[in-house]
C-alpha cells in the first residue's frame, strides 16, 4: 500500500484487522483500569510512589499538617483531631435556657393555603425529583452513597429510599443515623494555622438531604411573601448586586447634599453556627407556619450528630444542639427569615423615632440592608443611631444566639470629620471604612477605587492564566477555558461598573494570547486577529464574544429594569434619587447611575439606541402612558404628533383612560383646521386599530423574541453591531473536536502557517514550494486540495461514502459540492466532519515531514481518518451505530 499498489478489498480488509486490535487495547485499557483499582485499595494509604501520583494539587494545598494549639504548634494527628473535635463540640453545645422572647406580632404571615400546602403529604414522585435535583457526584455523606448511585439504580431500590424518606414526615424524626454528617474544613484564609480559620461545611447523608430538599423546594415559593425587599439573597427575583448599587446612589447623594450619615457594616460570628433552634422555631410560629411544619423542622435538628474530617479521618461523633448545617438545602431559607425578625425588630425601632435612617426625596426612608449574614446598617449620623444599632443587636444576640464580631465590623462617616468617626469607631471597638469600601465583593465609593478593583480584575484573570494551562490545553480546551470561566471571572464588577477603555484593552489581550497560546511574557506571531474570534459564528467568527459587548449588556439590564418598573427596593432607591421619568436623569453627575445614562447615550451616538427598543405590550391600558410610552409604533406619540401633544392638558393620562373617550377630550382648546384637524384624524384612525383586554401591560425589549430582557441575546446584538462580518458564517461540526473546528475555521480563514504565509509576514525560509509534493507554492487551497497527496486522501473520502470523486481547487468550490449532496442534514453534517478530519490529519502529516527525522507513511492517513472520525463522532451522537456501518454505509448510518 505504501508503494501505491491497493484494491478496495485490501483497504477494507485492512481496516477489519485494525479495529480487531482496537477492540483489544480498549479491553487491555479495561483490565488495567480494575487493577488500578485493586492497587488502590491495597497501597492507597501507604507512602508510595502511586499514592502521591493520585493525589491531586488541591488536595495537597488543604492537607492540615499541623495548627496550634495552646499558642504551641502541634502536628500529631491525634493531637490535631482532638483539637478540632473539643473546637466545633463546643461551638455546637447547647445554649442557656434563658434568652430574650419576641413580644410583638409580625405583619407578615403565611395565608392558610400556603401552610396547608407546606403540610401536604409527600408523594413519591416530589421525593424523586428531590433526588434528581441533587448533583451527581456530590461528596457523600457517612453513608457512602453518592445521588449518582441512586439515580443508576432507582428501579431497584427507589421504594427502599422513599420509605425512609416518608418515615420522617409520617414521624417528625430520622431514623438512626441518618442524621448524622461529616464535615469537611476549608480554611477562610491562606496558610490557615488556626482552628478558627476552618469553616466547616456538612456533608450530609442522602436520606438527610432529600428530606431538607423537598421541604426547601416547599418553602421556595412562598417565602418572597415573607421577606422584606431589604434583603435580597436566596429569594427568587432578587438580585445580589442591589445591595452594593444601592449603597453607592445613597453614597455620592450624601455627598451631593452634604448630609452627615453613617454606614455601619456588621459582621455576625459563626452566624449560621450560632442560631438557637428554639428562637427559629418561635419564629417560625410567628410567620404562621403550621404545627407539622415546626416538627418537621424540629426533626431536622434535632438528634443531629457530626464527627470532623481531617485529612480524609473522621475525629469521634458529637452531638448538635444549635446552629445550621453549612451544606443544607434548607438552612438558607431559614436564615434569612431569622433576619426578617430582625428586620422587623428594626422596623419598630425607626418607628418609635430610635433610630434615623436616610431620608430619601419622597417618602422613602432607608435604614438597613441584608443579604445573608452581610448587613449594613445606614442611617444621619448622631451618636444616639450608633447606640441605638449596638442596642438593638445586643438584644437581638440575646434572642437568636447572634453575636456580632465588633473587631471586624466597620464604620464609616459621609461628610463627618475624620476624627469625629475614630473617636465614635473607639468607642465601640469597632474599626473604620475609608470612603471606599467592599460590599457583597464589590467595591463602593470612591472612582480611584474603581480603578484599584479593575487593577484586581486583571491580576484574577492573569492568575487564572496559569502557565502550564497554556502548555498542556489543546486550542480547543482554551477556546472553552475563554468562553466558561474567563467570561465569568470579571462578572461581578463589569455588572455595575463601566469598564475604562484601557482594562477592556489589557483583558482582551490576555484573553487573545491565552487563545493563540502564548505566554503572557513572551511574543509569537498571531495569525488571526482577534476581533475576528470575538465575532458570532454566524458572522464568521468563533463567538467568543467582546468584554465590551457584555460589560454593556449587563449596564443595560439595570436601565432596562428601571424602565420596566420591577418594583424592587433598587427601583424605588433611583426613582426617588433622579424621578420616576428616565429621560428627565441627569447625566452629569458622578454617581454610577448617571455613569450607565452616559453610556446608553454613547451608545446611541455610535448607532444602537436602547431606548427605541423598549417598548410597551398593551392589555388593558391603565399602567401605560398615552404621550409618553412607546406603546404603538416606534416612538411615542408625544414625539410622532408634537402639535397634539401641547394641546393636551392632560399629558399624564393612561391609555385606557384616553380611550374612554374622545382623544381631544382634555384639550385646552379644538384643534384648528388644516394641519391640526389632519393630525387629529390620523391619531383617531390609529387608535381604531387598538383593543385592549383584561391582562395586565408590560414591558417587552423587541431585541430579544419573547420580548423578556437577556443578557446574552443583547450581548451577541451589541457585538454583531460592532465587530467586523464575514460574508460566510462559519462552519461548526457537533460530531467532532472543537480543536479540528476551530482548524478548519482557521484553515477557511488562510491563517496557517503556510510556506506562502510565512513569507508574507517576513519570515525567512528556504523555500516556499510544498513540502510534501514539491512541485507547486505551499498555499492553504494547495496543500488541502490540489497537492497530490490531498487529492488522493478526498478521492478515497469519496469512494467510501460511495460519491463520485471531485477535483477541488478551493474551499468555495468544496463547500457548494457539499450543499449539492442528496444526504440529511445529520448524515451531510458528519460527512463534512469526517472532511475536517482529513484537513487535520493532511496538516498534521505535513508537519510530520518539515519537523521529524523520520518520514512518515503516507498509507496511515486514511486510516487514521476512518479511526479517529469515527471515534469521535460515535461519542458525540446519541444514537449508536456500528464500526461495520461506518466502514461500509456510513450514508446510510441512522442519526
Amino acid at each position: 500500500m505504501d508503494r501505491g499498489v491497493f484494491d478496495d478489498d485490501t483497504v477494507f480488509r485492512r481496516f477489519e484487522l485494525k479495529h480487531k486490535l482496537l477492540n483489544v487495547s480498549e479491553m487491555e485499557s479495561k483490565d488495567n483500569f480494575q487493577k488500578s483499582k485493586v492497587k488502590w485499595a491495597v497501597e492507597g494509604d501507604e507512602n508510595s510512589k502511586f499514592f502521591h501520583g493520585i493525589i491531586n494539587k488541591r488536595r495537597a494545598q488543604l492537607a492540615i499538617r499541623g495548627i496550634f494549639v495552646d499558642g504551641f504548634w502541634e502536628t500529631e494527628p491525634g493531637m490535631i483531631k482532638d483539637a478540632f473535635f473539643n473546637h466545633f463540640a463546643s461551638r455546637f453545645k447547647e445554649p442557656a435556657n434563658h434568652r430574650f422572647k419576641l413580644n410583638f406580632e409580625f405583619n407578615k404571615k403565611l395565608h392558610q393555603n400556603q401552610m396547608e400546602d407546606l403540610e401536604r403529604s409527600v408523594s413519591r414522585d416530589e421525593i424523586r425529583r428531590a433526588v434528581w435535583s441533587c448533583g451527581d457526584n456530590k461528596s457523600p455523606g457517612p453513608d457512602g452513597f453518592t445521588f449518582e448511585f441512586f439515580k443508576k439504580y432507582w428501579d431497584c431500590i427507589g421504594s427502599d429510599f422513599c420509605e425512609a424518606v416518608e418515615y420522617f414526615f409520617v414521624n417528625s424524626s430520622f431514623s438512626k443515623g441518618c442524621n448524622s454528617s461529616f464535615v469537611a474544613l476549608i480554611p477562610k484564609v491562606m496558610d490557615a494555622k488556626f482552628v478558627n480559620d476552618f469553616r466547616p461545611i456538612s456533608l450530609i447523608g442522602s436520606v438527610y438531604k432529600v428530606v431538607t430538599k423537598v421541604l426547601a423546594n416547599r418553602l421556595a415559593p412562598v417565602i418572597a411573601d415573607l421577606i422584606s425587599d431589604t434583603q435580597s439573597a436566596f429569594v427568587a427575583g432578587r438580585q445580589i448586586l442591589d445591595g452594593p448599587f444601592i449603597l453607592d446612589e445613597i453614597l455620592h447623594w450624601c455627598k451631593r447634599k452634604n448630609k452627615k450619615a453613617m454606614f455601619f457594616k456588621v459582621d455576625f460570628a459563626k452566624a449560621y453556627d450560632s442560631v438557637r433552634w428554639d428562637y427559629l422555631l418561635e419564629v417560625l410560629e410567628a410567620f404562621g407556619f403550621g404545627r407539622t411544619w415546626c416538627n418537621w423542622i424540629r426533626g431536622t435538628l434535632t438528634s443531629a450528630k457530626a464527627s470532623i474530617l481531617i485529612n480524609g479521618s473522621p475525629s469521634k461523633e458529637y452531638s448538635c444542639h444549635r446552629g445550621l448545617k453549612q451544606g443544607d438545602p434548607l438552612a438558607p431559607y431559614l436564615f434569612i427569615l431569622i433576619m426578617e425578625s430582625l428586620h422587623l425588630s428594626f422596623n419598630r425601632v425607626v418607628d418609635e423615632g430610635l433610630f434615623k435612617g436616610i431620608q430619601l426625596p419622597g417618602s422613602l426612608s432607608l435604614s438597613h440592608l441584608f443579604y445573608a449574614d452581610d448587613a449594613m446598617f445606614i442611617g444621619e449620623w448622631s451618636n444616639e443611631n450608633l447606640s441605638g444599632i449596638i442596642n438593638i443587636l445586643k438584644s437581638f444576640f440575646l434572642a437568636s444566639g447572634l453575636q456580632i464580631n465588633i473587631l471586624k465590623s466597620q464604620l464609616l462617616g459621609v461628610c463627618v470629620p475624620h476624627q469625629v468617626v475614630e473617636q465614635a469607631a473607639s468607642l465601640i471597638g469597632c474599626s473604620i471604612m475609608s470612603n471606599k469600601f467592599r460590599y457583597l465583593g464589590v467595591m463602593v465609593g470612591e472612582y480611584s477605587s474603581r480603578i484599584k478593583a479593575w487593577d484586581d480584575v486583571i491580576l484574577k484573570l492573569r492568575s487564572r492564566l496559569s502557565k502550564w494551562k497554556v502548555k498542556t490545553l489543546s486550542i480547543g480546551g482554551r477556546l472553552t477555558l475563554l468562553k466558561s470561566v474567563l467570561g465569568a471571572s470579571p462578572i461581578y464588577n463589569m455588572s455595575i461598573f463601566k469598564v475604562p477603555t484601557g482594562v477592556l484593552k489589557v483583558m482582551e489581550s490576555i484573553r487573545s494570547r491565552f487563545f493563540n497560546g502564548a505566554d503572557q511574557s513572551e511574543k509569537k506571531v498571531t495569525w488571526v486577529a482577534w476581533n475576528k474570534v470575538l465575532a458570532s459564528k454566524k458572522h464568521g467568527g468563533l463567538g467568543v464574544s467582546s468584554f465590551f459587548a457584555l460589560n454593556r449588556a449587563l449596564l443595560l439590564k439595570w436601565v432596562w429594569r428601571f424602565v420596566s418598573q420591577d418594583g424592587s427596593l433598587w427601583y424605588k432607591v433611583i426613582r426617588a434619587l433622579y424621578g420616576s421619568s428616565v429621560e428627565t436623569h441627569s447625566t452629569s453627575l458622578s454617581s454610577n447611575w448617571c455613569s450607565i445614562m452616559r453610556e446608553v447615550n454613547k451608545l446611541k451616538g455610535k448607532g444602537f439606541d436602547f431606548w427605541s427598543h423598549c417598548k410597551k405590550r398593551i392589555g388593558n391600558g391603565d399602567d401605560s402612558r398615552f404621550w409618553f410610552d412607546c406603546w404603538i409604533g416606534d416612538v411615542p406619540l408625544r414625539v410622532k404628533f408634537p402639535r397634539l401633544f401641547a394641546l393636551d392638558l392632560n399629558k399624564e393620562a393612561s391609555v385606557a383612560v384616553k380611550l374612554s373617550a374622545p382623544i381631544d377630550i382634555s384639550f385646552r382648546r379644538n384643534a384648528r383646521g388644516g394641519i391640526e384637524e389632519h393630525l387629529l384624524a390620523d391619531l383617531t384612525s390609529l387608535m381604531d386599530s387598538v383593543t385592549l383586554s383584561n391582562s395586565g401591560d408590560r414591558w417587552v425589549c423587541d431585541l430579544v423574541s419573547d420580548g423578556n430582557f437577556r443578557v446574552k441575546e443583547i450581548r451577541n446584538y451589541i457585538d454583531d453591531l460592532f465587530l467586523p462580518h464575514q460574508a460566510a458564517q462559519t462552519r461548526w461540526i457537533k460530531y467532532i473536536p472543537i480543536k479540528v473546528n476551530i482548524f478548519a475555521w482557521r484553515a477557511r480563514q488562510d491563517c496557517l502557517p503556510t510556506r506562502v504565509n510565512l513569507i508574507r509576514r517576513g519570515i525567512t525560509i528556504e523555500s516556499s514550494l510544498c513540502p510534501v509534493c514539491s512541485v507547486c507554492e505551499e498555499d492553504v487551497c494547495h496543500i488541502f486540495f490540489r497537492c497530490d497527496l490531498a487529492q488522493l486522501v478526498l478521492r478515497r473520502i469519496c469512494r467510501w461514502w460511495g460519491l463520485d470523486p471531485h477535483d477541488w481547487s478551493s474551499f468555495q468550490e468544496w463547500q457548494s459540492w457539499i450543499l449539492s449532496i442528496q444526504f440529511s442534514s445529520k448524515v451531510k453534517a458528519m460527512l463534512e466532519g469526517v472532511f475536517f478530519v482529513s484537513w487535520w490529519f493532511i496538516w498534521n502529516f505535513r508537519n510530520r515531514i518539515i519537523f521529524e527525522e523520520s518520514p512518515p507513511r503516507r498509507s496511515e492517513i486514511f486510516d487514521a481518518i476512518v479511526f479517529c472520525a469515527f471515534n469521535w463522532c460515535k461519542s458525540r451522537c446519541h444514537t449508536t451505530f456500528s464500526w461495520d456501518d461506518w466502514l461500509k454505509n456510513p450514508q446510510f448510518i441512522s442519526l
